[in-house]
């Protein structure tokens, strides 16, 4: 993918307008742009893409604010006020949950949400985020669900399944306040269990530095843990990426999943800190994690489409080889979905089926595509898991994969079950479509 200087001439005027604000909102008066554009479209796809507050200050640099639409405009106010409103109520109950786990001993990492919009854009009404991401260290796990618990954020959205189905099966526990205005995600891993990541956690957390984030302690990963979290949080929701990395309309495909603050995120932080990422060692720790592709895939959009100063040698050592034909087909499937939704046309009754049962259970119907790759991982996997790569260490794979499958299968019939009863005892709705995670 080579560096993208001006944007395709499919692309609409007001998708290059948001591109352009994404590459040049620290200097809107260098960005390049066509004739002002349909304002509606503009805000409408700006909004989906959370890009609220970065467009109001790059549309009030360019003086084109009062050609927006009257309610356009007040949709965007409305927008980034709310940003600053959920910027205020989650940096006030973050601070003082930083303090107490201070006081306990409890290394707490920020992710993503208010962390990266303090940190790289200077301004937490940027990138709030829909709740508060921590990491902590496995065994510190229940000590920081307690401090929630002592700040009366717990359990209360009853949808919620048992916590040992989220312990044994995902990556982090979700405690929300009575009024359900405020979430917590409390991790201990960046992704679901069953995949081909090797991350070692204990050395995530042994490589984080003291810190402050709104004048509370925290611990502030390396800069090759942030970049990587980034990236594999980004394509963990974009999982066609690497799939579509070299498809022409792979910028309007960004925008249609809503997905382009993401790559913003990993752009400025390149940019910000471009001289002191310790490049080899970032590149490195993607091989030992099995992220080079994640990474290498992020990287080359932020590269190309919003300029970010990655070395040429950094891509070329994060090869994107892309997934076999069978998955290939899948994620060409699933943006063409996304894509006909964002323009108005009428979508695949049956994707559309798929990709809400999608986001419904941990298990989900398109990241049964991993169960083959998981179950048949190759010798890279094997050697960084195992430290051997042999037919046999294969066969011991394999024969623990189906186990884990299987004890996935009895505790969602186990716990969903479980949920049923008490939904209903309750008298709460027992759907199965209920959220049952909040949008990053």
């Amino acid at each position: 993918m080579k560096k993208v200087d001006s944007f395709s001439s499919d692309l609409f005027p007001y998708e290059i307008w948001l591109w352009q604000c994404a590459r040049h909102w620290r200097r809107p008066e260098t960005a390049v742009l066509p004739a002002f554009v349909d304002g509606s479209a503009l805000v409408r796809v700006g909004l989906w893409n959370r890009a609220q507050t970065l467009l109001l200050t790059f549309l009030d640099a360019r003086q084109v604010l009062g050609e927006l639409p009257a309610a356009d405009l007040a949709s965007l106010q409305e927008g980034a006020a709310k940003f600053r409103q959920d910027a205020a109520v989650m940096g006030e109950s973050l601070q003082i949950y930083l303090q107490k786990a201070k006081e306990r001993g409890i290394e707490t990492a920020v992710l993503k949400g208010l962390s990266v919009s303090k940190n790289v854009y200077g301004d937490t009404a940027v990138r709030p985020g829909g709740d508060i991401d921590v990491l902590v260290r496995a065994r510190d796990v229940d000590d920081s669900i307690g401090i929630l618990d002592e700040m009366e954020i717990g359990q209360n959205w009853p949808n919620l399944m048992d916590d040992r189905y989220y312990a044994r099966h995902h990556l982090h526990q979700q405690r929300c306040t009575p009024d359900l205005r405020l979430w917590y995600e409390v991790h201990w891993a960046l992704d679901h269990p069953l995949t081909r990541l090797t991350i070692d956690y204990e050395a995530v957390m042994d490589r984080t530095t003291p810190g402050t984030l709104l004048g509370a302690p925290v611990a502030d990963l390396a800069l090759p843990d942030l970049l990587l979290s980034l990236a594999i949080h980004l394509v963990k929701h974009a999982i066609y990426l690497p799939s579509v990395l070299n498809h022409p309309d792979l910028a309007r495909i960004i925008l249609a999943d809503g997905m382009l603050l993401y790559f913003v995120d990993v752009a400025e932080l390149v940019k910000q800190h471009e001289s002191k990422i310790d490049w080899r060692q970032t590149v490195d720790l993607a091989h030992a994690w099995g992220a080079a592709e994640i990474l290498g895939a992020v990287l080359q959009v932020c590269h190309a489409y919003l300029h970010a100063p990655v070395p040429e040698w950094v891509l070329a050592g994060l090869p994107v080889v892309g997934p076999n034909r069978l998955k290939q087909w899948v994620m060409q499937k699933v943006v063409a979905y996304e894509t006909a939704v964002y323009l108005g046309q009428p979508p695949s009754k049956l994707w559309k089926l798929l990709l809400i049962t999608n986001g419904a259970f941990i298990l989900r119907p398109i990241r049964l595509l991993d169960l083959l790759e998981y179950c048949f991982p190759g010798r890279d996997y094997l050697r960084r898991r195992y430290g051997s790569g042999t037919v046999w260490r294969g066969v011991g794979h394999f024969l623990r994969a189906l186990g884990q499958y299987g004890r996935i299968a009895i505790d969602t019939v186990y716990f969903t079950w479980e949920r049923y009863w008490r939904l209903r005892r309750q008298n709460f709705s027992t759907s199965l479509f209920n959220r049952l995670e909040v949008d990053a």
